[in-house]
């Protein structure tokens, strides 16, 4: 049997011992049996080296730890990646994780005799009470031009995280730039673009943990767009190319006055909406309406729709197609259907739901519905667990059907301004009989 290539992951590590245990076991959890790890610590005031010692003496095979003075995150990786050996390349922040077994996948997928040098898998946000929480980050790839064109999506499409690729890539394209602090991945998945196409494999690799004091937190939105799209010119090349004249004018296009002015009308339409000003909320709206139609109907009238309940105009708005299963983040929709067979010694029927509060979707009622009968309902507006039970005694040995119907959703387009167009009502944790 052909042997699994060495992979090697660099993990910069500074102050974040809270998180790096979760980190460096998901790594372990992998079972990957050819797997290289360097810990790049930049001198941890906290318990990060004693973790990571403890990692180091029990799994002596897999990790090596460095603690040295470094210029930063960029410069740490860059020690760390010149001490790697691997075929396959990664990295892995110190409060980020891998889900079970994905580097079998990775290893797998790497293969550059089909073309395939950088593969990316999905991420999913978590952390404690930040407002992208439970939201897939964006993960998409079209081409060279369109990851240079980050504002017209106006954020990052590649998960970094989830990112892999071989090492001849990282020979000719590799080095993080010391000077780049706050879009140091793009940078780097810039200079791969040129060379390389991203792989997007549809399944989930990995978590990005979002928490107060973590670098994605210290800029806005806009001040995070504005050092990508600084990055990007790097990338444009000379003026006698033709991707630097694309690059330009559609930059010039997108900025001259629709875009900005539009969002600058939708934050006011929505400032003055919940704070009952209804005059103001029409003319921010038509305002939005004049510079960009499509801004108004997504972000600020299908938000409309979707607080009022008006459930007879969403189709004439709605551009999604209706979902009753759950994602792979555990999400549902305003209704979820499963058929399940009871035990014959089934008695009750346990749904454990998670609402978490997103934008406008603050309040959620939960119904259980057991064969077309409503057996349980629950509202909350804080985040919180709860449970709906059904009575399922009299199926036993029975096939059953139950539905969740929720009474709210979101769009983490119109919340965050993602690429996700699901409607999202609460995450399903789990569903057993007793």
């Amino acid at each position: 049997m052909e042997s699994l290539p060495l992979i090697s992951i660099v993990t910069p590590s500074f102050n974040q011992g809270r998180f790096l245990r979760e980190t460096l076991q998901s790594l372990v959890d992998q079972e990957y049996p050819n797997l290289e790890v360097i810990i790049q610590d930049g001198g941890s005031t906290d318990d990060a080296v004693t973790i990571a010692e403890g990692f180091v003496r029990r799994y002596p095979s897999i990790f090596q730890l460095f603690v040295e003075k470094d210029g930063g995150q960029a410069d740490a990786l860059n020690r760390g990646f010149a001490r790697v050996r691997g075929e396959i390349l990664g990295f892995l922040n110190s409060d980020d994780t891998l889900y079970p077994r994905i580097l079998h996948r990775v290893a797998a997928e790497i293969d550059p005799r089909r073309g395939r040098w950088v593969v990316m898998g999905r991420c999913l946000f978590t952390g404690d009470g930040e407002r992208y929480v439970g939201v897939e980050h964006p993960a998409e790839y079209k081409n060279h031009f369109e990851h240079l064109a980050i504002w017209k999506r106006g954020f990052n499409t590649i998960p970094q995280p989830s990112v892999f690729w071989h090492r001849k890539v990282w020979e000719n394209c590799g080095g993080f730039n010391i000077h780049e602090h706050h879009a140091l991945d793009y940078d780097l998945f810039c200079r791969f673009s040129e060379h390389y196409r991203f792989h997007r494999i549809d399944e989930l690799w990995s978590t990005f943990r979002m928490h107060a004091v973590s670098k994605s937190a210290q800029k806005t939105e806009s001040e995070v767009l504005a050092l990508s799209i600084a990055v990007s010119r790097h990338y444009w090349g000379s003026w006698w190319r033709p991707l630097r004249w694309r690059c330009a004018l559609s930059h010039w296009l997108h900025t001259r006055n629709t875009h900005e002015h539009a969002r600058h009308h939708a934050r006011r339409a929505e400032e003055a909406a919940s704070s009952g000003r209804t005059l103001i909320t029409l003319s921010e709206f038509l305002k939005t309406a004049f510079y960009s139609p499509a801004m108004a109907r997504d972000r600020l009238l299908q938000a409309w729709i979707v607080r009022r309940k008006l459930r007879m105009l969403e189709r004439f708005i709605w551009s999604g197609e209706s979902f009753s299963t759950r994602y792979p983040d555990m999400w549902i929709g305003p209704l979820y259907r499963e058929k399940i067979v009871i035990p014959k010694n089934g008695r009750r029927l346990t749904v454990i739901l998670q609402h978490t509060p997103q934008g406008y979707h603050q309040k959620v009622t939960a119904t259980l519905i057991l064969n077309g009968k409503t057996t349980d309902t629950k509202s909350f507006t804080e985040q919180a667990q709860f449970v709906l039970t059904a009575d399922v005694s009299t199926y036993a040995g029975k096939s059953v059907v139950f539905e969740i119907r929720s009474d709210s959703y979101f769009v983490p387009r119109l919340v965050h301004n993602t690429p996700d167009d699901r409607q999202l009502s609460v995450q399903l944790l789990e569903t057993r009989v007793e």
